[in-house]
C-alpha cells in the first residue's frame, strides 16, 4: 500500500523532509492551457498502488506504526483555506447532508506522506436545519449526537483517535477541497451506517478488508456500499486510494457528482476550478509515481 510506503520513506528521511517543508510548500503550478484532451483521458492510468518496495521494508513499516502515526500528525502551518472566510462559507453553503469532501493538505505532514492530490476525506452530516429539512433529524441513531451537531460538529471522519464528528474549522484547515454528492442513494441508510461506526479505531495499515479499524476512505466505502468504490491490492492487503475515488467520479464510473472544487493559493486568494482542472491536478500528482 503506497500510503504506508511513503510514510516509511519519509520516516527514514525525517530530518531532511521536515527541514524542507518547514520553509513552506512550493508554489501551486499554473494550470495548463485548455486543450482537446477530455477529463477521462487526463485521469487514465492514475492512482495505482504499485509494489515497488521489498517485503522487509513493509515489515519495518508495520512494526513502526506508532512512530509513523506521530510523525504524520505534525502540522507545518495553518491551511490556506483558514484565511478564506468567504470561500469556506461558500463551501459550507453548497454542502448538503451526506455529501463527501476530500482535501489537499500540504500544511500537514500526512499530506506529504500520503500519495496523490487528496489525502483525507470526510462526510458532511449537515446542520440541524439541514437535517430537519431532509427528514433525518429525528432518526433514533442521531439523537445521541444532537448536542454535538448543534455545537457545529457537522463532519463525520475517521482519524487518529477513532471515528468522530468534527467542526469545519478542523476539517477545512487545509489547502484545497473537492465536493462530491452521492446520486440515487438512501441518505437515511447512509447516515445510519456511518453512525454505527462511531468510535471505531483508526487503521494505520490502511487495510480496507479489516472493518475492525477504519481509515477515511474505508469509512466512506462502508457508508456508501452501492457506490462500489475502486480498490487496489498491494503487499497482500486491499486498500482504497482517495484520488481513485475522485477520478472515478469525474469519469462517471461511480455514482457521485462533482459539486465543486476550490483551491486556496499561496498569495492569499482562492479560486473555483473546473472538472478538467481537477483532473489535471490528479494527473500532476501521479506523474512518475511507480516509475
Amino acid at each position: 500500500m503506497r500510503t504506508l510506503l511513503l510514510a516509511l520513506r519519509s520516516l527514514i528521511g525525517a530530518v531532511v523532509v521536515a527541514g524542507l517543508t518547514a520553509c513552506g510548500a512550493p508554489p501551486i503550478p499554473d494550470l495548463p492551457a485548455r486543450g482537446p484532451e477530455p477529463v477521462a483521458a487526463l485521469v487514465e492510468g492514475c492512482c495505482r498502488a504499485d509494489e515497488t518496495y521489498p517485503d522487509w521494508v513493509i515489515r519495518i513499516a508495520d512494526a513502526n506504526v506508532e512512530t509513523l502515526r506521530d510523525f504524520g500528525q505534525i502540522q507545518l502551518r495553518p491551511g490556506r483555506m483558514t484565511r478564506q472566510v468567504e470561500a469556506t462559507g461558500i463551501i459550507l453553503e453548497a454542502l448538503q447532508p451526506l455529501d463527501v469532501i476530500f482535501v489537499h493538505s500540504e500544511n500537514r505532514m500526512s499530506g506529504h506522506l500520503i500519495p496523490g492530490q487528496f489525502t483525507h476525506g470526510a462526510i458532511h452530516i449537515g446542520t440541524e436545519a439541514q437535517l430537519r429539512a431532509a427528514g433525518l433529524w429525528h432518526m433514533p441513531e442521531l439523537a445521541p449526537y444532537h448536542d454535538q451537531i448543534r455545537e457545529g460538529r457537522i463532519f463525520l471522519e475517521a482519524v487518529d483517535g477513532g471515528v468522530r464528528l468534527a467542526p469545519p474549522e478542523i476539517v477545512l484547515d487545509t489547502d484545497a477541497v473537492v465536493l462530491l454528492r452521492p446520486e440515487g442513494q438512501n441518505r437515511a441508510a447512509i447516515l445510519r451506517r456511518g453512525l454505527a461506526r462511531m468510535g471505531v479505531p483508526f487503521d494505520m495499515r490502511f487495510d480496507s478488508a479489516d472493518p475492525s479499524q477504519l481509515f477515511c476512505a474505508e469509512l466512506i466505502s462502508l457508508m456508501y456500499p452501492a457506490a462500489d468504490l475502486p480498490r487496489s491490492t498491494a503487499y497482500g492487503r486491499e486498500t482504497i486510494l482517495i484520488d481513485a475515488i475522485v477520478a472515478n467520479a469525474l469519469t462517471g464510473d461511480i455514482p457521485f457528482g462533482l459539486v465543486g472544487y476550490v483551491e486556496a493559493t499561496p498569495g492569499g486568494g482562492s479560486r473555483a476550478l473546473s472538472a478538467r482542472d481537477l483532473a489535471w491536478r490528479i494527473r500532476q500528482a501521479w506523474a512518475g509515481v511507480g516509475n
